[in-house]
């Protein structure tokens, strides 16, 4: 215990101290910026209501893509690792395109390509205008952005899947199924309880992926955050760089808190192993 508590407290120490240098650095880049430019905080302050409406916006389409996209992750790793060839070639193709374009252009095929041909938003134009927590989960282009943000990351979660899986070795599989399991009750009950221990660090920080690639959703004026700075400075108002300060500042909040995390489960996990 006492090595532990001297552990904790030495990384306590170093994030205290590259967060005190950091600290300083911005302090004296804000005191040059002062020289040649003047803040108006006051005024941009007075918009916080909005990014707080947007940041709403941004937590919702983050949490529902990530269930998705985990949901999405795992049949895809199920049909990469299957044994039908067909099934693992689809698989594969599914994911190498994905993985291989980027976000944007996603967003643009999906919501003016498939919206198109597919306008599945449709069926919830009755309640169009219902909101929950303040979010139109209802909205054209909130559907459209949990779908591309889903799919696309769920190319990226198959492989964080297949990659802890294949971590398990193949002699537990073949044990379960020696007891007259099956293979989804091997891979349920035996399998991805293992695997969950290898691939929890990375899920993690593909979270923090996501959530910054919610960002780009405002190419299909969705309003989440970065769409809310747009609009800020887009009524005529010239604190430019005040309301991408604030922008930045709440993403910061987003992400910090699950990098440290994925990075704290790593160590927890690896400590884990080792007293295995």
């Amino acid at each position: 215990m006492p090595g532990l508590f001297s552990r904790y407290l030495k990384y306590g120490w170093r994030f205290f101290s590259a967060t005190a240098l950091l600290v300083l650095i911005l302090w004296l880049v804000y005191i040059s910026l002062e020289q040649t430019y003047i803040f108006h905080w006051n005024q941009a302050l007075r918009s916080l209501h909005n990014y707080n409406q947007g940041l709403k916006i941004t937590l919702s389409i983050s949490l529902i893509s990530m269930f998705v996209s985990l949901g999405l992750g795992i049949i895809i790793a199920m049909g990469r690792l299957s044994r039908w060839t067909i099934v693992r070639d689809l698989s594969g193709v599914f994911v190498h395109s994905l993985r291989n374009l980027p976000f944007i252009v996603v967003v643009l095929l999906f919501y003016f390509g498939l919206r198109q041909a597919f306008p599945i938003d449709r069926l919830f134009s009755p309640w169009r205008r219902v909101d929950i927590w303040g979010v139109p989960i209802f909205d054209g282009r909130f559907i459209w952005g949990v779908l591309a943000l889903s799919i696309f990351e769920a190319s990226f979660i198959a492989e964080i899947f297949r990659g802890g899986i294949q971590a398990i070795h193949k002699e537990q599989g073949e044990a379960a199924r020696s007891l007259g399991m099956s293979y989804f009750q091997s891979m349920r009950y035996v399998i991805l309880p293992q695997a969950f221990r290898v691939i929890i660090p990375p899920l993690t920080n593909e979270l923090v992926a996501l959530v910054k690639e919610s960002s780009l959703l405002f190419i299909i004026s969705l309003e989440e955050l970065t769409q809310t700075a747009r609009l800020q400075y887009s009524t005529g108002r010239p604190f430019v760089f005040e309301y991408y300060t604030i922008l930045a500042a709440y993403y910061l909040m987003l992400t910090i808190p699950l990098s440290i995390l994925s990075h704290f489960l790593e160590r927890r996990l690896a400590v884990g192993d080792r007293n295995r």
